[in-house]
């Protein structure tokens, strides 16, 4: 805690409560406030610039689809006619297994990540997406191991020691 006469300092502070959430998206406000030295009005009001700001976007449970009878992981990536694209992106969006998907360069245009109980169901998406007239091309390759998921970015937060110190 800061003593009279010590500099308290907030450059750091978004940095320190993302950091915190991201390993405990549940902490109350009162439990961050305690655990970064703060009060909990400083962390209420930080909370909501971040969230008016757009950087905090909500906090979410972290899902084993896996767990949950969804045993298949497949990305597929597609090629989209240039003036067929918002239409393919609304497509891509109807489609609940998909759960990520990403604008992307190179060969291919769309990257989607999808969630799948079976063959059957992954099969039923992917045929969708290849009668769709927008789509050009699709590849699709299934997840053998999860190595990583919904990593985290570690996030500078003032305590590292640096070249300058």
């Amino acid at each position: 805690m800061a003593k009279i006469g010590d500099i308290m300092t907030y450059k750091y502070l978004s940095q320190k409560i993302l950091s915190e959430l991201q390993v405990d998206g549940r902490q109350s406000v009162r439990e961050l406030a305690e655990k970064l030295e703060v009060s909990a009005t400083t962390i209420a009001k930080r909370l909501e610039q971040l969230e008016n700001d757009g950087i905090l976007r909500g906090v979410t449970a972290d899902i084993d689809y896996e767990k949950l009878g969804y045993a298949y992981l497949a990305i597929t990536r597609c090629k989209v006619r240039g003036d067929a694209f918002e239409e393919v992106l609304e497509l891509f969006k109807e489609l609940p297994p998909l759960t990520d998907i990403y604008e992307i360069t190179g060969d291919y245009d769309v990257l989607a990540i999808g969630h799948y109980q079976d063959r059957k169901e992954m099969n039923t998406i992917v045929k969708r997406l290849q009668e769709h007239d927008g789509i050009i091309e699709t590849n699709t390759s299934i997840a053998l191991r999860i190595l990583r998921e919904n990593g985290q970015i570690p996030l500078p937060t003032g305590d590292q020691e640096t070249e300058d110190s």
